[in-house]
């Protein structure tokens, strides 16, 4: 959300706090027609045909991730303007997209449509600001005039708005569509927790240490050097720090018990990483769904540790990550490096990237994916998401909602004990074209890398 800072609206940059790109600001343009398309029906048809053409190239997925994420960004904004036409305040404008409209109606004192680049949307309310002029007569229902409350309420909505989608995409996975079993989240729900004492390899990997050793489909370890193997987790802290070395396994086969002997090898993309190279046969269990009270209490735990979690990874990425990240788009990427060659990240993929921001696109990449996979994972990818959306919003600098949020807090704390103080937003102008070059280009650079390097689905 950024305020009204460049005074011909139509030619400014959408706004930079991506995808989400909301405004609300100065006062109202002109009006169409109710319900007439706005200049011209080309530009509707050109945007049909380019959703068609989308899902037909890339698949449905494709158009279900674009749709999940253009309701998640009405949304945002429908908590701006909910929040502001309760507050009192005069809402000119609600539009979604940015550039020449497509399609707009007036209802009221407000105009409603569809823009034609689908990138972000916006609320426009008058007032946001000392640089925004208003007829004298709409004053008292400036952004400006309201109480403290009002205004913090106002500009805190789409993030507020993204933590509330949040819980209700995590109440829905846990409480119908149901998680998968063995995973922490089945736990939490109270769900059956098996502990796999009969488990059996499912696969052996290709030239692998498992393969020389002589491991086959359907044997089971029951111990490592020595030490009893229970489970199929207890295999990979027994092989830590032993690549190279030659242990002893004790193997049941049917109703044969085997002593095998491997040499450890290492994973391809970290060479201080031990493989045995296995993977386990898991029974198929039906998802499992939490009772309405106790999907209620774990959405809502999920919800609150997810915010402060992201909250700690960008304070991370902001303080001590971005060099890491530059390195990455400077170099295009990195896959890590190739068994027995120099070079590369010697860390393992999901340590190289703890510094990653996703991007637009990849977000829709990693959800057009999981949408074949199931629905659950599909929501529970928005759920974080939206969480991670809201919380960057809220980062307290112009032009994001945060900006706002503290210029209206340091206005309350100038006002304690008198006159009502207002900030000159004029002084704040090149701080916040500097804020949102630098956001353009972490989107920039963001959506490169995952078009260079994707990050991996699993």
């Amino acid at each position: 959300m950024t305020d009204s800072l460049i005074p011909d609206d139509e030619q400014r940059p959408p706004a930079a706090d991506a995808p989400v790109g909301a405004r609300m600001t100065g006062a109202a343009g002109g009006s169409e027609p109710r319900g007439e398309v706005a200049g011209g029906s080309w530009r509707l048809a050109l945007l049909v045909l380019g959703t068609v053409a989308l899902g037909v190239t890339a698949g449905k997925g494709w158009i279900v991730t674009l749709a999940a994420l253009t309701v998640m960004i009405f949304l945002h904004e429908l908590g701006h303007y909910l929040t502001a036409k309760w507050s009192g305040m005069k809402v000119t404008e609600f539009f979604l997209f940015f550039g020449p409209k497509l399609w707009s109606f007036r209802r009221g004192e407000t105009e409603y449509g569809i823009k034609l680049i689908p990138v972000g949307a916006y609320v426009r309310i008058i007032g946001m600001n000392n640089l925004d002029e208003c007829p004298p007569e709409d004053e008292p229902r400036t952004y400006r005039q309201q109480s403290f409350p009002k205004r913090l309420l106002v500009v805190s909505a789409g993030s507020l708005m993204h933590f509330l989608q949040a819980f209700v995409l995590f109440l829905v996975a846990f409480s119908w569509l149901g998680v998968p079993a063995y995973t922490e989240q089945a736990e939490r729900l109270g769900g059956t927790v098996v502990e796999q004492t009969d488990w059996q390899i499912e696969s052996i990997a290709p030239d692998s240490a498992a393969e020389a050793a002589g491991l086959r489909p359907g044997d089971r370890i029951t111990s490592i050097d020595g030490e009893p193997v229970r489970v199929f987790t207890d295999v990979g802290p027994l092989l830590e720090g032993r690549v190279g070395d030659t242990l002893d396994l004790v193997v049941e086969r049917g109703d044969r018990t085997l002593q095998l002997s491997a040499k450890i090898g290492h994973a391809p993309d970290d060479p201080d990483r031990a493989l045995l190279g296995i993977t386990r046969e898991v029974p198929d269990l039906p998802p499992v769904t939490g009772s309405p009270v106790r999907s209620v209490i774990v959405a809502a735990e999920y919800t609150g540790s997810t915010i402060t979690q992201t909250a700690a990874s960008l304070a991370g990425f902001f303080s001590g990550g971005m060099g890491d990240f530059a390195s990455k788009v400077i170099d295009g990427g990195d896959p890590g490096p190739t068994v027995g060659a120099p070079g590369g990240d010697p860390r393992p993929a999901d340590e190289r990237d703890e510094n990653r921001l996703v991007s637009i696109y990849g977000v829709a990449r990693i959800g057009a994916s999981l949408s074949e996979v199931g629905m659950s994972p599909f929501l529970l990818l928005f759920a974080f998401v939206n969480i991670a959306i809201g919380v960057l919003n809220l980062i307290p600098l112009l032009p994001l909602d945060g900006g706002h949020a503290a210029v209206a807090i340091y206005e309350r704390v100038r006002s304690i004990g008198g006159r009502r103080h207002m900030a000159d937003v004029s002084r704040l102008l090149p701080l916040t074209y500097a804020v949102f070059m630098f956001l353009v280009l972490i989107g920039v650079s963001s959506i490169y890398l995952d078009i260079v390097d994707p990050i991996g689905l699993g």
